[in-house]
């Protein structure tokens, strides 16, 4: 229920109620200093000799923190103010100090501090007393002071509820409710001087959700918006209390950590939060599953203000996102390198497609029953004019987030499409030819629009053509079956690359028109020792089998690998130790005759 204040406060030191312009005349005409702050100790009013005491003119002090008003005194303020925020709801105590004021005659006084409480009996703020200890008339706890206190406690409450949704506004998110970049902005400043004065380590946690992109641009916007709330939810509800969660904007989200004392501590919350984000939740009729990629800075070690601690944690997380995601990294000095050479790709990858420094390799994949070359693999590289050659894994990531994504993938299909038809043209047979492509790419409303453009361009034959797509396409069964259905009408195969990493559950694949699953190299490359790796591989061949589907394991390095993948029946193999990525000439004496 919403907070009303009185319109009128009965008082025994005047004859009838007290009303709010009366009030107002008192708090602006008092002989002491009176100043009003809000529970993150910033200024929300002040009296005229509150302002002649500190040096201030009255108009710059709303909005300032306590701190910033009274930068000197932080040190001996910080514990008191602190104590009263978790301490009894009407704490009060006394100050000395001599230079409290900016004036030009510092001078000693007195500073009477007490708590505001809500009608709830919240704190919600503090209100100062303050009088120079020369200044003459009743100490503050003679008769007439209670009768001051208490207007001015009254006078701050109707402060805080008619400016509370205002600054609620100012310094939450709406979507999520949780704290906005103002917020962060001074808590952290808040926070790190409290780090420093007390000697602790704090931690920024920044955090950004996998493959909410797709998600969104799938189900729609409301259905992101569901999904962000319940992402915010998670995150606060893994929190301890005094912890801040900051809603950046889209799907970036930063924690604020104060008083890490043990490293083990800060790892268990950090885990925690992951495996929560990565629950799965039940979104617009679908199910999916999020994971997060989470870099993390420490005060004072990776920065000792709020940008350098913003920076380096978000540095932390881009290295994390790179290096697979759903993982957390801490900010190591080299990610500083990294950022600077993810700023050169961003800016040089549109140079990059109009002076054509992209090149296709083309790795062959190998029937493994009798070893004969049954399809090729189109994969991009990037000869850099000062980096050399680039790998995929390095700019794939920065062109989807910059937009560029799309003008990347068409030249990629339009370039293997091309050679292909080239190759056939000279008598050569393409068994099949396989052309990765990103899911945002593949989510854009005219994608197969392009594809049939390309196909008819080229010439290249469509049964000849295989999409590799990763199985987070299949977030959207519905979405799914109406893109593949088009496809496969056009004659194109589908094959879902990097299967067994992804989120999607298995029983999906069998309403939709797949034709090939490619096992994750990540699991070739722990067989035959591995258990697990075993156990999932001999699954994925039994169900493909079960489905009329196709088995492609890549990253075979090994005859052991081999020899246990035949023995599962598993039909085809891709990695070297059949053949590296080879350029397009070294290619024709590979391809059989056409017959």
């Amino acid at each position: 229920m919403e907070k009303v204040l009185p319109e009128s406060v009965p008082t025994r030191h005047l004859s009838g109620p007290l009303s709010p312009y009366e009030l107002q005349q008192l708090f602006a005409q008092a002989h002491v200093g009176i100043g009003v702050f809000d529970h993150e100790f910033r200024c929300r009013d002040v009296n005229g000799r509150f302002a002649e005491l500190t040096g201030l003119a009255r108009a710059e002090h709303p909005g300032k923190t306590l701190f910033d008003i009274v930068p000197a005194q932080t040190p001996q303020l910080l514990p008191l103010f602190q104590q009263l925020r978790q301490g009894a709801p009407r704490c009060a105590f006394e100050v000395e100090t001599v230079g409290f004021s900016r004036a030009a005659s510092p001078a000693r006084w007195q500073v009477s501090v007490s708590s505001v409480l809500d009608e709830e009996g919240t704190f919600s703020g503090i209100f100062l007393v303050m009088r120079e200890s020369a200044q003459t008339g009743p100490r503050l706890d003679a008769p007439a002071s209670p009768g001051l206190q208490e207007m001015t406690h009254l006078h701050a409450l109707r402060l805080y509820q008619a400016e509370a949704r205002l600054q609620h506004l100012s310094y939450y998110d709406p979507l999520t409710d949780l704290g906005n970049r103002h917020l962060l902005q001074e808590r952290l400043t808040l926070e790190i001087e409290t780090a420093r004065v007390n000697r602790h380590v704090l931690a920024l946690l920044f955090i950004d959700l996998d493959g909410f992109k797709l998600i969104n641009d799938n189900l729609g916007h409301s259905a992101g918006d569901l999904l962000l709330k319940l992402s915010a939810d998670r995150i606060r509800h893994c929190l301890r209390p005094g912890d801040i969660a900051i809603r950046l904007g889209a799907d970036e989200f930063l924690v604020l950590l104060p008083a890490i004392r043990e490293t083990q501590d800060l790892l268990g919350l950090i885990e925690g939060l992951q495996r929560r984000l990565h629950d799965p939740a039940d979104i617009a009729q679908e199910r999916v599953r999020l994971s997060a990629s989470i870099g993390v800075s420490l005060y004072p070690e990776h920065g000792q203000t709020p940008d350098s601690l913003i920076s380096a944690a978000d540095n932390a997380m881009h290295e994390a996102k790179r290096r697979g995601r759903n993982g957390y990294l801490f900010h190591s000095p080299d990610m500083t390198a990294q950022t600077r050479e993810r700023m050169l790709l961003e800016q040089g990858l549109l140079k990059a497609i109009e002076q054509q420094e992209f090149r296709l390799l083309y790795q062959p994949m190998t029937d493994l029953a009798d070893g004969h070359l049954s399809g090729l693999e189109a994969l991009i590289r990037w000869q850099h004019p000062s980096l050399g050659m680039i790998s995929p894994d390095r700019f794939i990531p920065v062109a989807e987030e910059c937009g560029l994504i799309e003008p990347l993938g068409e030249w990629v299909m339009r370039t293997a499409c091309r050679q292909g038809q080239q190759w056939l043209a000279e008598g050569l047979a393409v068994p099949r030819l396989s052309v990765n492509v990103s899911v945002r790419e593949m989510r854009s409303h005219d994608y197969v629009e392009r594809v049939t453009a390309i196909l008819a361009e080229t010439g290249f034959p469509a049964e000849r053509l295989e999409i590799e797509v990763t199985e987070s396409i299949i977030q959207s069964v519905d979405h799914s079956l109406r893109l593949f259905t088009r496809l496969k009408a056009l004659g194109v195969q589908i094959a879902i690359d990097d299967f067994g990493t992804g989120f999607s559950s298995l029983s999906l694949l069998r309403s939709l028109p797949i034709d090939r699953i490619k096992i994750d190299r990540a699991f070739v490359q722990a067989l035959p020792d591995d258990k697990h790796s075993r156990e999932l591989c001999r699954t994925i061949v039994q169900l493909a089998s079960s489905l009329g589907m196709a088995v492609t394991a890549e990253g075979i390095e090994t005859q052991p690998q081999r020899q246990f993948l035949q023995s599962l029946r598993c039909e085809e193999g891709q990695g070297y130790l059949f053949s590296h990525p080879l350029p397009e000439p070294s290619l024709p004496p590979l391809l059989p005759l056409r017959h």
